[in-house]
């Protein structure tokens, strides 16, 4: 009879033991799904690009924005615009270029409308740059970062074709236009479907010699070098 007791004492607490570990594995099942919930519309992953054929107005994110400043400015931003840290632009990893958002700090409910024109940030846990216009009109140039909603008023036009033709050949970018037409009149003996973007900042006109859509960077490329300009920047609108 003793015998019979200590094994049903051992099973007992067997049985107790299994019982334990299997409602520990639930409760945490329960815990990391309660985490991986998001009311993101773009998803909290930064790092994958969102389907453009989803994005619309009407979706927005949430997340911890920064802003970038020198030694930035002067430099040409992914749209290949040159960055002006006083005007009211945005860097954004997934958001096609030339998007227009309003972005608003939860942490005070200042808000501003912003043109994404560059890519960024490259800073975990990040989800939009602000240029230093941006994060002073949001009150976030002395601490930094804020938490912000990113609402899309306007998705740039014609955004089928720019995704399936994104790529573009810079030639040069000039403060005076007169360079800009000798190097355009120059590229047009071969190829006359080379333009002049006229690109409005603060500080003036620049004016931009390109040559585009391609499909991809390759043909982009190819492209440059067949007119003997294989350093030519090739950017992503």
């Amino acid at each position: 009879m003793q015998k019979y007791c200590r094994r049903l004492n051992r099973n007992g607490f067997r049985q107790n033991q299994l019982a334990t570990v299997i409602l520990i594995l639930a409760g945490a099942m329960l815990f990391f799904s309660a985490c991986s919930t998001t009311s993101d519309k773009l998803t909290t992953d930064t790092d994958t690009a969102a389907p453009l054929e989803k994005l619309e107005p009407g979706f927005y994110q949430q997340g911890i924005a920064s802003w970038y400043g020198h030694p930035f400015h002067g430099q040409a931003t992914a749209s290949g615009e040159i960055y002006d840290m006083n005007d009211p632009t945005a860097a954004h990893k997934r958001l096609p270029l030339g998007t227009k958002v309003l972005v608003t700090n939860l942490e005070n409910q200042r808000q501003i409308e912003l043109l994404i024109n560059d890519r960024g940030p490259f800073v975990k846990n990040r989800v939009i740059d602000l240029s230093k216009y941006g994060a002073r009109q949001l009150g976030i140039i002395q601490n930094g970062t804020a938490m912000v909603r990113i609402d899309i008023l306007e998705l740039p036009e014609s955004i089928s074709h720019s995704k399936k033709h994104p790529f573009a050949i810079q030639f040069g970018a000039f403060e005076n236009r007169e360079p800009a037409l000798k190097l355009r009149d120059k590229i047009a003996r071969q190829n006359d479907e080379v333009f002049i973007d006229e690109i409005k900042q603060s500080e003036g006109t620049l004016y931009r010699v390109r040559l585009g859509w391609f499909n991809s960077r390759e043909a982009a490329h190819n492209e440059a070098r067949h007119l003997g300009f294989s350093q030519a920047h090739i950017f992503r609108r």
